[in-house]
């Protein structure tokens, strides 16, 4: 009996530490984190172009409005996702979400891949000017209204351009996927430092945004975490006692022939 007292006891001590177990496994997962493959990278900048503040809220599937975007104010998002019809961008910086219906996207180098993709094409120079210099501008896009910053000392063995653009006065530009914390940034490469090319491709007005990626609309999901975890609880639980009420059998069984051949 001792020994089935001392199992009885572990048994019981073990309970909750099961449950403890299982309630760090059903804690929620933030929005993202728990649908993180239904959202599609988008890395493009929107503005509220209305006169109306549009809100920021703590995921797609709250009521919980963090703040807002004032007319006029840009906000960079991230990933887009699709929640009951209606398209959502995060923004990682403040890890907040935003319908993006209520904003307008901003002219960028995603649009002008859009627009000039059949001129695109793998450049197979030696990117000597770009080697020589060591220093180039970098430009959101070839023809852009302004540049936007210089960069010296590059890396000119490693520089290398995903794909180039030839402008009407036959110069080559080479867009760079990443470079020193900068992600996707166009260089002239026939004219690296010159910050006076004229402006042939000016920012349009923001528009509608429309996504080309097919998008799992995550409300139509099943959501089974809570059931799957209660189920785990009721299985092990189960199994607990079941398993203790086997062992007090055996051990009570085994003493009783113990007894047994003592009498005898």
């Amino acid at each position: 009996m001792k020994k089935c007292a001392f199992i009885l006891t572990i048994c019981l001590f073990l309970i909750p530490a099961i449950v403890g177990h299982t309630d760090v496994i059903s804690e929620p997962l933030d929005f993202y984190g728990q649908y993180r493959s239904e959202c599609v990278f988008l890395d493009r900048s929107f503005v509220n172009s209305g006169n109306t503040p549009v809100p920021v809220m703590a995921a797609p599937d709250s009521n919980k409005k963090l703040a807002v975007i004032e007319s006029g104010e840009v906000i960079h998002i991230n990933y887009s996702c699709l929640y009951k019809g209606e398209f959502w961008g995060i923004n990682f910086k403040n890890y907040v979400w935003v319908r993006l219906s209520k904003l307008l996207v901003l002219y960028d180098y995603v649009a002008f891949e859009e627009e000039h993709s059949e001129e695109l094409y793998t450049y197979k120079g030696e990117y000597s000017e770009i080697k020589e210099t060591k220093s180039a501008i970098a430009w959101p896009w070839p023809g852009a209204d302004s540049p936007m910053w210089t960069i010296e000392d590059l890396d000119t063995t490693n520089f290398k351009a995903l794909h180039a653009y030839k402008d009407s006065e036959g110069r080559e530009w080479g867009l760079v996927t990443y470079l020193y914390d900068s992600p996707n940034i166009w260089f002239c490469l026939s004219e690296p430092l010159n910050r006076d090319i004229p402006v042939f491709n000016p920012s349009p007005e923001p528009m509608v945004w429309k996504s080309e990626t097919p998008h799992q609309d995550i409300a139509e999901l099943e959501r089974t975490d809570s059931p799957s975890v209660l189920t785990f609880i009721i299985i092990l639980v189960i199994g607990l006692v079941v398993g203790t009420a086997v062992l007090i059998r055996v051990f009570w069984n085994t003493n009783r022939a113990d007894k047994g051949r003592e009498e005898e």
